[in-house]
């Protein structure tokens, strides 16, 4: 994984992080599907991104 990935895939934790602990509940009805949709694909991004980190040093540590 060269530094650019690296850096997006951080980013990309790092904006989950902050959307999980915003609070959408005082939102109307479109922003309200936009808020939950969000949360969705944060919860998603907290599991995928540092699995993907884990894999690519797992990889790079058995040369393969």
């Amino acid at each position: 994984m060269d530094r650019s990935e690296l850096t997006q895939v951080v980013g990309l934790y790092l904006l989950a992080m902050v959307t999980l602990t915003c609070d959408f509940s005082g939102f109307t009805f479109p922003a309200s599907i936009f808020g939950g949709l969000a949360q969705i694909i944060s919860y998603a991004v907290m599991v995928i991104a540092p699995s993907y980190v884990i894999a690519d040093i797992a990889v790079q540590l058995t040369g393969s």
